[in-house]
């Protein structure tokens, strides 16, 4: 039988977790809202600043200092993966929503999951909201909070009484789910563009009833899976036709069997 984590180590990575995505803040929150932040581009397109990097550097070495399991392998956007091939992996996103960091919005947030690799399954899911104070954590068999409050997104839903939650459309065109886009439009009235982790989090605290986010790399969703799995919700994911990314759909279970079959997800 392959060895599983006891519910102690859970919860003190999880805490590992927590203390490091929180640290992470500090140097966002000083390149937050600066006249003169430089960006780069990386190869996929996608824009990189000094405060993604500072801050994923400040959360690798939190993770190596104080990994319950001893030194573990880390997987994060913007140095890769780095580690001797241990079964447990820390996957990091220091600023999930750069795009809105560069130009002063304050919705993004820090991601970090563990990943059984053996599994393929994540086992520990933080998201934290450096400028609105929000860490939402979870680890498996021990729930997942807010704050410290309890979420559960179990309660009586329909798709007619929920906001839905979409990602940006350049997600929808890349990963050829357009007609998904549209066909939400004629099913809701209520479908909203709360992108990158802010809006996962909305859904994990209940606001949302679900959301249908595209084309997503690991550290985009990992710890998501977590934190809705262990509020009592729904995620599916289907191989994206983006190459290594995943779409998902995710949220109170009854909204999410609505939206799948309406969808025809895959």
């Amino acid at each position: 039988m392959r060895e599983k984590l006891s519910t102690d180590q859970l919860g003190r990575l999880q805490e590992t977790a927590v203390r490091a995505a929180q640290a992470a803040a500090v140097p966002i929150q000083a390149y937050f809202g600066g006249q003169h932040v430089e960006v780069q581009q990386k190869g996929d397109g996608s824009p990189v600043t000094l405060a993604d990097q500072e801050a994923e550097a400040l959360i690798r070495g939190q993770l190596l200092s104080n990994s319950v399991l001893g030194p573990l392998d880390i997987l994060g956007e913007e140095e890769g993966l780095q580690g001797a091939g241990t079964r447990w992996r820390w996957i990091v996103d220091p600023i999930d929503g750069t795009r809105s960091f560069i130009h002063g919005i304050p919705l993004f947030g820090t991601i970090i999951a563990l990943l059984d690799t053996e599994e393929n399954q994540p086992v520990v899911g933080v998201i934290h909201l450096p400028m609105l104070g929000q860490t939402y954590a979870a680890a498996r068999g021990l729930g997942a909070t807010c704050q410290g409050t309890r979420m559960d997104v179990s309660g009586s839903c329909s798709l007619t009484d929920a906001i839905i939650g979409v990602g940006d459309i350049a997600q929808f065109a890349s990963a050829n789910r357009l007609s998904d886009y549209e066909r939400l439009q004629s099913l809701s009235g209520y479908v909203r563009g709360y992108t990158d982790c802010f809006g996962h989090g909305l859904v994990i605290s209940g606001a949302l009833g679900a959301m249908l986010d595209p084309a997503l790399n690991p550290w985009d969703i990992l710890a998501t899976q977590v934190l809705v799995e262990e509020a009592n919700g729904t995620i599916l994911l289907s191989p994206s036709s983006v190459p290594g990314k995943v779409d998902a759909l995710f949220g109170n279970s009854n909204v999410v069997e609505q939206l799948a079959r309406e969808l025809k997800f895959s």
